[in-house]
């Protein structure tokens, strides 16, 4: 694997670490609890709907955040043509 690849993966799975936390923090801020979690869902304190709802936030926006950190790593990378 070359240096290009293997910075372009870093970026790419640290943004998806951070907007993983922002999506937890924002949860908190909007709902008052904590996010829902697997232990969460067994023992029935957390409905269906709100775990389905935090799935598709949480899915959206990392992959938005996957997408746009894989354009800037690529553009980032990309060698550079001296003159």
């Amino acid at each position: 694997m070359n240096a290009r690849k293997l910075v372009s993966t870093a970026i790419v799975l640290g943004s998806g670490f951070a907007a993983t936390k922002l999506t937890s923090v924002i949860w908190r801020a909007v709902t008052g609890h904590e996010p829902p979690s697997d232990i969460d869902a067994t023992d029935g304190e957390i409905s269906v709907t709100e775990i389905v709802i935090f799935a598709a936030v949480s899915s959206a926006a990392a992959a938005l955040v996957k997408a746009f950190a894989a354009k800037g790593a690529k553009r980032l990378t990309a060698p550079r043509h001296s003159k």
